[in-house]
């Protein structure tokens, strides 16, 4: 059996001693498996990402120039329309002629007159205005290309030609129908044209998601056509309105541009890489903390099986030696004997207790122990254990003294399971106590719904740093020569712990080095 357990120690001292050694080995692994293909992942996305924002951007851009076309085109269609309603084979000055365009001017506010000259001789033929509003006098403009137009109407092409006049446009083309060549020209108001004729047609297109502007480049007071919107902020594209010198249409979307939702996503893919990054460290940090963490507990096991080893080894070998001098009758007294005889008992019953104090751990382990709960009376069974270590106590010069409480303390406990914890308890008093006579004191007080058990000791006491880990398995204070002094498995004060919290008690600790330890149990009835 000695050789067994050797065997396993040693076999686990090597197995932590290489753990030790691929520590940083495993961490660079880590890092690399999780890292590299992240990074890589990453790359490729922004790569990805940047080609499609450059096609966004692209399609972006046609969609702009798509609706600024559109918006040129309503506005042609409709001067189209009203140049079809008096581009008829009837002479300027007939009254069918002058009634349909009175009619034409009535109708559309931003059309303020029509005019009509003849080519040949550059003389007025006819000239209505709207109802109330000044006719604006025209005279034949020398600057205009006639003969150009009467050419692109030879090629059955009707050119419209532009001139400005403060807040008018005029707008010359060379009827098609006419029996003689006649110029006609509309007046338009520009500012009411755009009110009236432009804006629904804008507000169908832009549907909600775009910032259209018409800017005026001569008179600068202010937008003809425009929202609450930055004009700065959100321009993005323009394109000047055919028909109308200095008036240009801006438009952009309303939340923002691409370059400023680029930057938003790109702000996004930052935070979510950062997040990635921590998670990635966090669950690294999580591996190795895991992996030290095996470490510490195969570390832990080795130095258990270790100290059992050696635990079974002392009383395994003294009952052995003492047998055998019985056996080949080498005793010569009556009291020798007895004496012998005791001893193996004692190793024996210290031995049957580290046996079971293993056993009931692994139990605990595989939550297979059963508690078999009874009335017991609390301070008989603290006797009938201070009794039974009386032998243990006069070996090591243990001064053990008791105040229990007057009145009976009746618990509904595991008669075996609470035994097991005082055991422990005392053997540890006893292992840790200072050199030469030991003081052990053990209370118990009873209240209407608690019962107290104080286990204090006047031995090394236990540093603050390691309160917190006392009850952990296999865990062992080896400070200094400590580990040597007082051998242990490193499970007593876990199995206490556990049969406590399965009696739905606790366990604290009191402790200052130097001056002993005080482990107070707390039964709740």
């Amino acid at each position: 059996m000695n050789g067994f357990l050797y065997i396993i120690s040693k076999f686990i001292a090597q197995f932590v001693v290489y753990m030790k050694k691929s520590m940083f080995r495993i961490g660079v692994v880590l890092l690399l498996i999780l890292a590299l293909p992240l990074s890589y992942l990453i790359i490729k996305q922004a790569s990805e990402l940047t080609e499609n924002e450059a096609l966004v951007q692209r399609v972006f851009d046609k969609q702009l120039e798509t609706i600024l076309f559109t918006i040129n085109q309503n506005a042609e269609n409709l001067i189209v329309a009203w140049i079809n309603q008096v581009d008829l084979p009837l002479n300027a000055r007939d009254e069918i002629m002058s009634t349909i365009c009175e009619e034409l001017v009535a109708k559309h506010h931003a059309l303020k007159s029509i005019q009509y000259f003849n080519i040949v001789n550059k003389t007025p033929l006819l000239a209505l205005g709207g109802a109330g509003s000044e006719l604006p006098k025209l005279n034949w403009p020398d600057s205009l290309p006639v003969d150009r137009m009467v050419a692109y109407l030879d090629n059955q092409y009707q050119r419209i030609e532009s001139i400005r006049e403060g807040e008018y446009v005029h707008l010359y083309f060379v009827l098609k129908s006419a029996k003689t060549p006649v110029l006609c020209a509309f007046t338009i108001h520009a500012k009411t044209f755009i009110e009236q004729n432009l804006r629904p047609g804008i507000q169908q297109i832009s549907q909600d998601r775009f910032h259209v502007v018409i800017r005026d480049s001569i008179h600068t007071e202010g937008n003809l056509l425009s929202d609450s919107l930055s004009v700065e902020k959100t321009q993005i594209h323009e394109q000047s309105l055919w028909y109308f010198p200095g008036y240009t249409v801006m438009i952009g979307l309303q939340t923002a541009t691409i370059d400023e939702l680029v930057k938003a996503r790109s702000q996004t893919d930052r935070r979510i890489f950062v997040i990635i990054f921590l998670v990635v460290i966090v669950g690294i940090t999580f591996v190795l903390a895991s992996i030290r963490k095996e470490m510490r507990l195969a570390e832990m096991k080795s130095e258990f099986v270790s100290n059992v080893s050696h635990e079974i080894r002392t009383p395994l070998a003294l009952i052995s030696m003492y047998t055998e001098t019985l056996l080949m009758n080498r005793v010569k007294t009556p009291e020798k004997r007895q004496e012998y005889l005791n001893i193996i008992h004692h190793e024996t019953t210290r031995l049957s207790g580290m046996v079971n104090r293993i056993l009931s751990f692994s139990k605990m382990e595989k939550g297979k122990r059963n508690y078999h709960l009874e009335e017991i009376e609390l301070n008989a069974l603290i006797e009938e254990v201070i009794h039974h270590y009386s032998p243990h106590f006069k070996a090591h010069m243990v001064h053990c003294t008791m105040e229990l409480d007057e009145a009976a303390c009746q618990l509904k406990a595991d008669r075996e399971a609470v035994t097991e914890v005082l055991i422990n308890l005392i053997e540890n008093a006893v292992k840790y106590g200072r050199e030469g006579e030991k003081k052990l004191m053990i209370r118990s007080k009873c209240t209407h719904n608690q019962i107290l058990v104080e286990v204090e000791d006047d031995g090394i006491g236990i540093a603050s740093k390691h309160l917190k880990h006392i009850f952990d398995k296999f865990y062992r204070v080896t400070q200094g020569n400590l580990a040597h002094k007082a051998k242990g498995s490193g499970i007593g004060l876990n199995i206490v712990k556990e049969i406590m919290e399965h009696h739905q008690g606790k366990v604290l600790v009191e402790s200052k080095p130097g001056v002993g330890s005080k482990f107070i149990l707390m039964f709740n009835q």
